[in-house]
């Protein structure tokens, strides 16, 4: 066979070995690598990331931390929010508790005082409807009602002591009169009779039967006179002009009509 035909088209003699062979082929292509690789000798310098890249993470990293502040505010804004609000709740409700303990009290004073009112009514109540028989039954028997008092007016004559004999027979006595409009009332009865006022204990010292002495009298005019030193008991007379001056003292043992006087 001749030479030509075992000749190695890559320039290679067959007789070098492969290490050989793949060590310069390598050569080969680490030249070329760095034939295409730029040198700071020959003014190009790598060229570092581009900050454009880097801009949306910073963008990205203030906006999460912006809306953690905004976040951490909304929760302490909240947490202040909802103590305030269970303060004032409290609060609220400690009110509402006073005001219904208050009312409460209130009720329970005006319940008990209307209580009161109602037993004092109910007893009222039973001393008027007592009343109110009382006088039926003493109107009944003859006897006039004028102000809480019963008078009975005599149909007879006697003496000033038989007279008075007779009112206690009734549970009464001889008519005490303590004021104007009893003076006026007894005139208006129309009857010259005895009253309850003598002076025949101590001569000059008016008194009633029920041993009070006189403070206000209704004398008539000039009366009394104390006539021949006998007269010591009072007569109402009627036929004067002036319903309060109509006191007569007489002699005791005269004849009049009398006027009782009970207290209901």
């Amino acid at each position: 066979m001749s030479e030509g035909v075992y000749e190695n088209s890559d320039g290679f003699e067959d007789n070098k070995s492969n290490a050989m062979k793949n060590t310069d082929i390598d050569g080969q292509l680490y030249g070329n690598v760095r034939a295409f690789k730029p040198s700071p000798r020959d003014g190009v310098v790598a060229s570092e990331p581009d900050s454009s890249v880097k801009r949306p993470f910073l963008v990205a990293a203030v906006c999460l931390g912006l809306l953690c502040l905004l976040l951490l505010a909304g929760i302490v804004g909240l947490s202040v929010y909802y103590n305030r609000a269970i303060k004032d709740s409290e609060n609220e409700r400690n009110k509402l508790f006073q005001s219904f303990s208050l009312y409460k009290i209130n009720a329970t004073e005006e319940r008990d005082q209307l209580q009161t009112r109602y037993n004092n009514l109910t007893k009222e109540k039973g001393h008027i409807q007592a009343k109110l028989f009382v006088i039926e039954q003493h109107c009944q028997e003859g006897w006039i009602y004028f102000d809480s008092k019963f008078y009975f007016l005599s149909t007879e004559k006697k003496t000033w002591e038989k007279s008075r004999q007779d009112c206690q027979g009734r549970g009464a006595d001889l008519v005490i009169i303590n004021s104007r409009e009893e003076q006026t009332f007894v005139f208006n009865l129309h009857l010259r009779a005895w009253i309850g006022l003598t002076d025949s204990v101590t001569e000059g010292t008016w008194k009633w039967v029920d041993d009070t002495s006189l403070t206000t009298g209704y004398w008539g005019s000039e009366q009394p006179d104390d006539y021949e030193g006998q007269e010591d008991c009072v007569e109402i007379y009627y036929g004067q002009d002036n319903p309060v001056k109509t006191w007569n003292d007489d002699k005791c043992g005269t004849n009049h009509n009398w006027i009782c006087e009970k207290v209901v």
